[in-house]
């Protein structure tokens, strides 16, 4: 009889744990990805906020810049009251990531995307409510970043409003080392045009082609353009190909055809070289 209790125990017990077992989240419903839009659960300071991923809460804080701190003096609580309005008013937010999707701190660090279309990341450095601060290798948004902050210090907006801030770097932008590299978008097409006007070989080996608004990047293969070439950079297959130089993006749509779009052209030492805006 005995034997017959404690087996009966022994296999209660172990329905309960499968059961337990099979209540668990699996993998899959933890998973982030880019391109989804994902509930904003509470503000935590001004640099960092919770997403609702699945059933489980993530903290996100902004790819690449430095909010001002809520103990500020002057800007903290306006900032506070700036970011609990916008993330309210969107109510899910769309996630852009770079080389590293988390810090140290196990955050998710990322561009910040607004139901509006606005990025929230270029909008706190424009204001005057951040500051760039690029911590590689995630150096996607460098040149982005600083042109954003330097529009912000034009207008003494924010924190630039004092002459005595500094930036937490020299935000200067990498100037080209030479001219003669054109670079044009055919939104039509879904292609990017690089062309070589210089005299010289161009080695685009390892270079990146950047859409700025959508946040993509083109790693360039081996590739050496030779004076008064053209490599085209085609978005999705084309039946017909009039370069004789081309390659493919490998997304359906790079380049928005409704939206007001910008391109960016760096070498290897994350040098600006060309950029061409609509």
């Amino acid at each position: 009889m005995k034997n017959l209790i404690y087996g009966a125990l022994l296999l209660s017990i172990v329905l309960t744990l499968l059961t337990a077992c099979s209540a668990l989240p699996s993998a899959s419903s933890s998973a982030i990805k880019e391109n989804t839009w994902y509930p904003i659960n509470k503000l935590i300071n001004n640099n960092a906020f919770e997403i609702v991923v699945g059933d489980h809460i993530e903290q996100v804080t902004f790819l690449s810049i430095d909010v001002v701190h809520v103990n500020h003096d002057l800007l903290g609580d306006r900032i506070h009251e700036f970011l609990i309005e916008k993330l309210n008013e969107s109510g899910e937010v769309m996630l852009g990531f770079d080389q590293e999707m988390r810090n140290e701190s196990g955050q998710l660090q990322a561009i910040v995307q607004l139901r509006d279309g606005t990025k929230l990341n270029e909008m706190l450095l424009e204001t005057g409510y951040a500051k760039v601060l690029i911590v590689e290798p995630n150096i996607k948004m460098e040149n982005v970043y600083k042109k954003s902050e330097q529009i912000a210090k034009t207008n003494k907006v924010g924190i630039w409003y004092d002459a005595l801030e500094t930036s937490n770097e020299d935000v200067t932008l990498k100037a080209a080392p030479y001219n003669g590299i054109h670079l044009t978008v055919v939104k039509d097409d879904q292609k990017a045009l690089v062309t070589n006007h210089t005299s010289q070989n161009l080695d685009l080996s390892h270079w990146k082609l950047v859409s700025v608004t959508g946040n993509q990047i083109y790693i360039f293969e081996d590739l050496i353009l030779e004076p008064g070439e053209s490599a085209a950079i085609y978005s999705r297959n084309m039946d017909r190909i009039p370069e004789s130089i081309s390659f493919y993006w490998g997304n359906d749509m790079v380049w928005d055809i409704d939206e007001k779009e910008s391109a960016e052209l760096y070498n290897t030492n994350n040098e600006l070289i060309a950029e061409w805006t609509e």
